[in-house]
């Protein structure tokens, strides 16, 4: 595709050198440049999923030298003679810009699902995934992976980069898909990685603390989120928790037709005669396209919130309430999210991806439904991260379980010891309650499976589906389920 067509999308531009190659490819890496590519300098970027970058500009010339015929970028540098350069005011947004054109926008192809929150996204997704599969190819995108008709592909961003979104959209077209349904993280928004992208549907799950070390306060955290809800079109639909404190800035900010899900206000999609127990959740589903029987293996309060949010996306997609329900009833396992670990032992082990205050209350309340003898709660706070939530964790565990394990969860360039500290600043009774402190995470849950007893609950927090350890000076694997696995297993004898 010529250049000079892939820069009339760009509202305000500056272009340097007269010549018009025809370009191959758009990336933002310069490991990734071939000849006659685009390079985009943009900040903060993962190396070809090595290391992560602050800033692309610095590269310039290593993506010239890789064959790049033009470089677009925000802040000026000097070019070879032969190599046209582009300045933008920001050059993420160009990015994106520039990716949605040079691949032709294939997700217009299909129906596209947004969902943001703080705390959700993962597990509706995985829902609205198995409802829609009733009756549709699907894709889905995410933090865990990207999924084709069924096909898992390997992803390291909850939102990719413009030009790696784009890629998979063409898979996605490829491959014939009728809906693709992704989370839309705040990061997401503010590094620009969905402008341009047109979604039929938006789902806002919830708002509570986490990524203060990015946005620095919850207002700007907020607005990151909201600025993607108002952007959906006033022909597309949106769902809003109303359960949520939130709901109101999020309902103001929806230029779409709103739908509203929630439990304990009125609400267009709710559940009704809820029993939530060890083996799932049942209710009555009530829609305005009537009402319905559910009994779902999926547990616990929050869970239930997750189906609502997935039936207020998919119910007017052109399904039945039979196939809504079906979708809902199916075994969804999503790893990490309140993950069932079981060897034969006599008590519960479970695995979730909790690692913010609202997170950990949810899940702490549903553990506590199954009606366990005690909590035992393996949790840490990551480290180069939001240290307000530390004593409010720290707060919730005491609160809500019996005994609490506190261990490293990616410490990071951060002394472990302080982060354990500013964690028991948030007990009310450090003297009387029962916590212990083990940094090494491995021995820290063979601690918590080892002084279990019959009917107890070990819930291990944090890391979830996770599959490193960030230390000071070093990556290693480490995945919350395969050590639990691995010790239980040598526990009781049984795979």
């Amino acid at each position: 595709m010529k250049l000079d067509r892939l820069l009339s999308i760009l509202p305000d531009k500056q272009v340097f050198g007269d010549k018009n190659p025809d370009i191959k490819g758009v990336v933002y890496d310069p490991l990734r440049v071939e000849k006659d590519f685009l390079y985009v300098a943009i900040n903060i970027y993962t190396q070809k999923d090595k290391i992560e970058l602050p800033d692309g500009h610095p590269f310039v010339m290593d993506a010239i030298k890789a064959g790049a015929s033009a470089v677009l970028v925000q802040q000026d540098v000097d070019v070879p003679e032969g190599i046209v350069k582009i300045v933008v005011p920001d050059s993420r947004l160009a990015l994106a810009l520039i990716a949605g054109e040079f691949y032709e926008h294939p997700s217009r192809s299909f129906s596209l699902i947004g969902i943001t929150g703080t705390n959700g996204k993962t597990t509706t997704a995985h829902i609205v995934d198995s409802i829609l599969a009733q009756k549709y190819r699907t894709g889905l995108i995410g933090t865990l992976y990207y999924k084709i008709n069924g096909k898992i592909y390997q992803s390291k961003d909850t939102t990719p980069e413009p030009s790696d979104l784009q890629e998979i959209f063409i898979n996605m077209k490829d491959e014939k898909i009728d809906y693709c349904v992704m989370e839309v993280s705040s990061h997401g928004v503010d590094f620009n990685r969905v402008s341009g992208v047109e979604y039929e549907v938006g789902v806002w799950t919830n708002f509570t603390q986490d990524h203060l070390d990015w946005h620095k306060t919850m207002d700007a955290y907020r607005d990151a989120k909201l600025s993607w809800f108002h952007s959906l079109a006033p022909d597309k639909v949106v769902a809003i928790n109303v359960d949520d404190p939130s709901s109101k800035y999020f309902s103001e900010a929806a230029r779409a037709r709103k739908i509203t899900y929630g439990i304990k206000n009125p609400a267009d999609v709710t559940a009704k005669n809820i029993e939530i127990n060890g083996n799932g959740t049942s209710f009555l589903l009530v829609t305005p396209k009537g009402n319905i029987e559910i009994h779902a293996k999926l547990r616990g309060m929050f869970n239930l919130y997750n189906m609502l949010a997935a039936v207020s996306a998919t119910l007017d997609r052109g399904l039945t309430l039979e196939d809504i329900k079906f979708g809902l009833e199916k075994d969804i396992i999503v790893a990490g999210r309140f993950q069932s670990i079981n060897h034969g032992q006599d008590f519960s082990v479970i695995v979730d991806y909790a690692h913010t205050p609202d997170g950990l209350i949810k899940v702490l309340d549903a553990a506590r439904s199954m009606n366990p003898g005690r909590i035992i709660t393996v949790f840490g706070c990551g480290g180069d991260r939001d240290h307000g939530k530390r004593p409010k964790m720290g707060a919730i565990v005491e609160q809500k379980s019996q005994i609490a394990i506190i261990t490293d969860d990616n410490p990071r360039t951060e002394a472990p010891a302080v982060i354990t500290n500013q964690i028991i600043a948030g007990f009310q009774n450090a003297d009387t309650f029962d916590y212990r402190i083990i940094h090494d995470r491995r021995e820290a849950i063979r601690h918590a499976i080892d002084i279990a007893k019959p009917n107890d609950l070990v819930l291990i927090a944090g890391k979830g589906h996770e599959t490193t350890q960030t230390l000071k000076d070093t990556t290693i694997h480490f995945n919350d389920v395969e050590v639990a696995d691995e010790i239980l297993m040598s526990k009781t004898g049984k795979d």
